[in-house]
């Protein structure tokens, strides 16, 4: 797409095919309880070669993510007859045939077999307990090959086991359709980007500061039992700020109509957020909501996906706007779609109440500390694990600091707080990256849109708001190597991260939370309950002593392993304690003695006194 190219969703511009000759969808999902959604899609086609593709590059994954695996029981057939089919030998997302003379439509079935569990990466995919859906329509779907495929019209319905509820961005159609929900008739990319969420117990909540805002902005929340549909007072009052502080931030114009959040809670669905226009696709633990640990947990998850509708949906970068679903995304600029996304997530946490103050700066120093801990920065700029992004979604979590993961993400956040500060210092206070949202962000169409913007438009934005050399300065974070992790945000903002033996309140929580312990910053790994080792920090205490991922300890100090024991073993380290780990390493055994006196060592951040509160600055709120 052209460069700063404005795509509206339309429904009145389209195709003369798909004007006039929607795709009619029927999603069964009365089954859902045993993993199995049957499908039956009705294709407009004329006789001759027909190319069908199964999307697999879908906005907001960042890598090819396609359930082509789970399909089965695909049949075509037209004129009532069977057709053969094969699939492309260059593209197992596609299959080609041929339609007969007469033909004005093919009818699709299959079946899609839904992933148990978080294997094979199905937090990003639809997903099912007994009593909760989060149907993604690109896993049940099919579309023909055309030069204009995004614009497809498609006749969506629904069927849903008895006394289920759902809700969506898509809006209800008057056509009837015997036990089944029916939506009015969208494009494909509309389509797509329009998550469903179902479930036996189902309940909607309103949210913003006054009606207008009501009417706007709501949750949808579906879980495994009643007992998890509450929120806190706390929780409530916070879900109200949140749409008037992204006002403030980005100004009044929307890039949509209505937003919903839609909320899946489930201890049998892996848990994830997908951003999308006027949606997103959230999913969280059965007692999320009523759980102090996992409320805390989870505090950035809607701001982010929130922030996406404006970034990451509206604006986006030029090279991941593509015209169909098969064609690979240029992800180089995921460390401005996603880590000045995972900034703003977390400032309008802190804004809106989702997050206090505190537990604002302690979420800065639990990540500057993990980021200071990947020591694959020395050789691997943060730009190269944005282009690399398709290969480290999955990879594994070993090996992460030697390898880097999606640090675009973590390190976006330090990175944008850095950009933040260093606004607020160079204008004296009078300017703020909040300046820079409202120019970058704010013409918003008020329905769903996409206007690409690449480096430069990013420069351009930036001087705008404080004049700098911001190409250098990019440059030197993000393109370059570098021993340390961007901190000037927070020693700019009159803190540093310090450790102590203590841990906050929230590492306390996310760690438990992980049925772990992260000892990173002290004997540099992370261990299970179960004593397997997680990940090791190259040149730590733990790797110097032998000690490498995969490894399961047995004992500590000649005592069977346990993680109060590690614990209590670690502390005493600082007081002339031995530390001696039985490691078992396939069927072998090793005790490894670790040389370390430091004793527990978490980390948090300290006020420099005679340095102002710039970080108080930067996360007070902006409405009432």
């Amino acid at each position: 797409m052209p460069r700063l190219a404005l795509a509206v969703f339309a429904l009145t511009t389209l195709p003369s095919f798909a004007l006039g000759q929607p795709i009619e969808l029927s999603v069964d999902a009365s089954e859902v309880a045993r993993k199995v959604i049957h499908v039956r899609e009705v294709v407009p086609a004329a006789p001759g070669a027909l190319a069908l593709h199964y999307p697999r590059w879908i906005p907001g994954r960042h890598r090819p993510v396609g359930q082509i695996a789970n399909v089965t029981e695909f049949r075509v057939r037209a004129n009532g007859a069977a057709l053969d089919w094969k699939r492309d030998d260059a593209d197992p997302f596609t299959v080609r045939l041929t339609a007969p003379e007469g033909t004005k439509s093919v009818e699709v079935t299959f079946d899609l077999l839904l992933a148990a569990g978080a294997e094979g990466g199905a937090q990003f995919m639809t997903v099912a307990s007994p009593k909760v859906l989060m149907l993604n329509w690109n896993d049940v779907l099919v579309y023909p090959k055309v030069e204009k495929a995004l614009a497809l019209t498609f006749d969506p319905s629904m069927k849903l086991p008895e006394k289920w509820k759902y809700g969506t961005a898509l809006e209800p159609s008057e056509k009837e359709k015997t036990g089944y929900a029916s939506f009015k008739g969208v494009t494909l990319e509309a389509l797509i980007d329009s998550p469903l969420l179902a479930g036996e117990y189902v309940r909607e909540v309103k949210i913003g500061a006054d009606d207008a805002e009501k009417e706007r902005h709501r949750i949808v929340i579906a879980c495994d039992s009643p007992d998890g549909l509450e929120a806190t007072a706390d929780t409530r009052k916070a879900w109200d700020k949140l749409p008037g502080e992204a006002a403030a931030l980005f100004g009044p114009a929307k890039p949509y109509t209505r937003y919903t959040f839609l909320l899946g809670l489930s201890n049998h669905i892996p848990g994830a957020g997908i951003e999308h226009h006027q949606s997103s696709d959230n999913r969280l633990p059965e007692l999320a909501l009523v759980k102090s640990a996992e409320r805390k947990a989870a505090a950035t998850l809607f701001p982010h996906e929130y922030t996406h509708s404006w970034n990451g949906k509206f604006r986006r970068p030029a090279d991941m706007i593509v015209p169909d679903y098969q064609q690979p995304q240029q992800t180089r600029l995921l460390w401005v779609y996603e880590g000045l996304t995972n900034y703003i997530g977390w400032l309008l946490a802190a804004r809106s109440g989702l997050m206090s103050a505190d537990e604002a700066r302690d979420y800065l120093a639990m990540t500057a500390s993990r980021m200071t801990n990947v020591r694959a920065r020395a050789w691997r700029p943060l730009d190269d694990t944005a282009a690399a992004a398709s290969t480290l979604f999955d990879a594994t979590r070993s090996w992460r600091s030697a390898r880097r993961a999606v640090d675009f993400y973590d390190e976006g956040t330090l990175l944008w707080l850095e950009v933040d500060v260093l606004i607020r210092t160079q204008t004296k206070g009078a300017k703020s990256l909040d300046d820079f949202c409202r120019v970058f962000f704010g013409d918003g169409p008020g329905a769903p849109a996409v206007k690409g913007y690449r480096l430069d438009d990013v420069l351009a934005a930036l001087s705008a708001v404080a004049p700098a050399d911001w190409k250098a300065y990019f440059a030197r974070r993000v393109e370059a190597v570098a021993e340390t992790p961007p901190l000037e945000g927070i020693t700019g903002g009159g803190w540093k991260l310090t450790f102590t033996e203590k841990p906050t309140d929230l590492f306390s929580a996310m760690e438990g939370l992980s049925k772990g312990a992260n000892l990173s910053d002290s004997l540099g790994f992370q261990v299970s309950g179960e004593g397997l080792i997680g990940d090791v920090v190259p040149g730590s205490v733990a790797a110097r002593a032998g000690l490498a991922p995969g490894m399961k300890l047995l004992a500590v100090n000649g005592r069977r392993f346990a993680l109060d024991g590690l614990k209590t073993a670690v502390g005493g380290t600082k007081s002339g304690g031995k530390l001696e780990l039985l490691a078992e390493s396939g069927d072998f055994f090793k005790t490894h003695a670790l040389d370390y006196t430091g004793g527990a060592r978490y980390p948090r951040l300290e006020k420099v006194e005679e340095k102002p509160d710039v970080l108080a600055d930067v996360v007070k709120p902006k409405t009432k």
